[in-house]
């Protein structure tokens, strides 16, 4: 079936940088939908919509400072999600955590994020492992993610082609159950991606036809 995987990056009217990212699979527009606030690269807010041919549900997820301080690593995170016996809410302690909202547009700045932790940290990011499951669908999954910057000499396939002044990550964590190899260029944006799954086969993924608007320089 087509997927539409599209994302808009900008600013709401308060002037805070606001990342909207889609990804749409057939002609009912069924998919997942996330609408995420970012400072310096770290998602501080996020509203997660999912439709399918069963039903839609919401989630609502942000960091929560403490007093008047601005929103940082660290803070709690506050999860709010519609489950089937009704509106389900969780608070997350958040001492070496970070929110993930899926979608690969914040796969840039995790990674930048991450390589700044010699051993990693937790993650916390809305479950969509099975969907079937409505009782657990966008509740908070945690999982503990690592990664590192690559030497600049590392024999990895293609990355030349991606352009100049790109970095390669080794990825590890959850769904990357060996070293993934991730590439991302001086934007802070995920331009390819190589992951080897548990079957064996590797995939590799490329950024194509990208329309970036000058005005925005940076994700971070």
């Amino acid at each position: 079936m087509p997927v539409q995987d599209e994302w808009q990056l900008g600013r709401d009217e308060q002037g805070r940088q606001l990342l909207i990212s889609r990804r749409l699979v057939g002609e009912q527009g069924h998919g997942i939908e996330v609408r995420a606030l970012m400072d310096a690269g770290l998602v501080t807010e996020c509203l997660v919509n999912w439709k399918d041919e069963v039903d839609e549900v919401n989630a609502h997820y942000r960091l929560v400072p403490r007093g008047d301080a601005m929103a940082a690593m660290g803070d709690p995170i506050e999860a709010d999600w519609t489950g089937p016996n009704g509106p389900q809410q969780m608070v997350l302690e958040g001492d070496n955590r970070l929110l993930f909202p899926l979608m690969r547009i914040f796969m840039g700045p995790l990674l930048q994020r991450l390589c700044d932790m010699e051993y990693g940290c937790e993650v916390v990011a809305p479950d969509i492992v099975d969907p079937s499951q409505r009782g657990k669908l966008l509740s908070p999954r945690v999982s503990h993610r690592r990664a590192e910057v690559m030497p600049g000499d590392a024999n990895i396939q293609g990355v030349h082609d991606l352009g100049s002044d790109i970095t390669v990550f080794s990825y590890q964590g959850d769904e990357a159950e060996r070293d993934a190899h991730c590439f991302v260029d001086p934007r802070g944006l995920l331009v390819g991606y190589d992951w080897p799954s548990s079957t064996g086969r590797l995939w590799q993924v490329r950024l194509r036809d990208l329309e970036w608007s000058a005005e925005l320089a940076s994700l971070m």
